[in-house]
């Protein structure tokens, strides 16, 4: 009975202490939710959205532009907040290959900091891609986004301008897949996308490059978290 008396406080303070460091290790609760619209390598209405090759050499490489309209990491704001993430979709893990760029004017040190935890280990986790080839860039990022048109600047690096195609049937709305089938961000990204062309899609980050004015992109919302 003695001996269940001292054995007791100890098995309590362990039971606590495993509860702090699965807290601790779980990090901070946080949820984003916002616009996303992105270019990537294929011809307009890219076959990868439905479950078919890329147009181009079997090959996707995407520029993704995720603008934060309301979110949040733990107790941090991330209202406002822009990210952009540059990979190729095709590429197998151990030849893949991230870009971020994060608004070196608009995000303090803790806001950058929230934004790469979510975006490096959570949003484009996917990717596999080892520390050594993810580059992440704090550069003032200038973005527009108006009912057909959405650009984004970032300094002389990139320049993205997706300008969304009219519909036939009805021209006040733009060319839409309403069911879309394509695995990655599923459960994330709305299910309706409104269908774009790139006027302008340009991008150079140590020895990638490419010129892909002209070919697909699109538009939705999107909505991320934690839980």
């Amino acid at each position: 009975m003695r001996r269940l008396r001292y054995l007791l406080p100890g098995v309590i303070s362990a039971i606590l202490l495993c509860s702090i460091s699965s807290t601790l290790w779980a990090g901070p609760s946080w949820s984003i939710e916002g616009e996303y619209f992105e270019g990537c390598t294929c011809n307009p209405g890219c076959p990868c959205l439905f479950g078919s090759e890329p147009t181009h050499n079997k090959t996707c490489k995407i520029t993704g532009v995720f603008r934060v309209l309301k979110g949040n990491y733990g107790q941090h704001n991330l209202d406002g907040q822009t990210v952009i993430g540059i990979t190729d979709l095709t590429a197998t893990p151990e030849k893949n290959w991230i870009v971020f760029y994060i608004n070196d004017k608009a995000a303090s040190a803790i806001q950058k900091n929230a934004l790469l935890d979510i975006f490096k280990n959570h949003v484009f986790r996917f990717g596999k891609v080892p520390p050594e080839r993810i580059t992440v860039r704090y550069l003032p990022i200038q973005v527009e986004s108006s009912e057909w048109r959405k650009r984004a600047e970032v300094a002389n690096r990139l320049s993205l301008d997706i300008e969304l195609l009219h519909g036939q049937g009805d021209p006040g709305k733009p060319t839409q897949i309403v069911n879309k089938n394509f695995t990655l961000w599923a459960k994330e990204f709305d299910l309706t996308l409104d269908m774009g062309k790139a006027v302008n899609h340009r991008f150079h980050e140590d020895n990638q490059e490419w010129n892909y004015d002209g070919r697909s992109g699109f538009a939705t919302k999107f909505h991320f978290t934690s839980d």
